[in-house]
């Protein structure tokens, strides 16, 4: 689960708390849901010299993060330190496991989930963009580019064509970034690589650009992650 612009302290996504997700996934856990699964939630600023009041400035780091740190340094150091499904980690044990990963995040950390989509699918399964377009063609994709933004995407859909894969988006319904995530899912599900079953779009009641509404949304996914 990763955090959106500004969001750190003392290096550490503040994400976590704001979000109150201790009680998020204690309740999913007691439901039955998302049961003996470990969450993580890193950073991609590699300094807090790096954090700007630009989000924009955050696109470079979210693309480095996805293309390089989440699989070099990320993942092989949790799946090293806690019992997974990947025996090791090595790049054939990591893709054999994907079923059993999923990778989310909330505003820039939601343009860095489709980076993850797009560089990273034979490691992960399960993909929660929230409150963020992709910004792999340009800026505001979602928006200024939706058709060529749903084709990058959907290729590497087509590149990893022997992989299922559900995307599970969500943002609340007073987040001004539905206007950019609404025309690239509806540019997306024009492919043949999308579909509404494994392409999801939901729209929070009540909810703003805020780490509770990223909450609910959880909590409204839970039940089909790891299925």
């Amino acid at each position: 689960m990763l955090h959106g612009s500004t969001e750190v302290n003392n290096g550490r996504s503040t994400l976590y708390q704001d979000g109150n997700f201790k009680r998020t996934f204690d309740d999913l856990s007691n439901r039955g849901e998302l049961k003996n699964t470990i969450v993580v939630f890193p950073t991609y600023y590699p300094s807090s010299k790096q954090v700007s009041s630009n989000y924009y400035d955050d696109n470079p780091l979210n693309r480095r993060f996805a293309k390089t740190e989440l699989m070099h340094d990320l993942v092989p150091t949790v799946e090293k330190r806690y019992k997974t499904y990947a025996k090791n980690t090595t790049k054939k044990q990591l893709e054999k496991s994907r079923n059993h990963r999923a990778f989310g995040g909330f505003s820039m950390g939601s343009i860095t989930t489709w980076y993850v989509f797009q560089y990273d699918l034979p490691y992960f399964k399960y993909f929660v963009p929230m409150a963020g377009d992709s910004w792999t063609v340009t800026s505001d994709g979602g928006s200024a580019a939706p058709r060529r933004t749903a084709q990058v995407l959907a290729n590497a859909a087509k590149k990893n064509s022997n992989l299922s894969f559900k995307i599970f988006t969500g943002v609340g319904s007073g987040d001004g970034t539905s206007g950019s995530m609404e025309p690239q899912i509806r540019a997306m599900w024009n492919l043949p690589q999308f579909n509404r079953s494994n392409l999801e779009y939901y729209t929070q009641p009540g909810g703003n650009h805020d780490a509770p509404t990223i909450s609910r949304i959880i909590n409204h996914y839970g039940k089909e992650l790891f299925k």
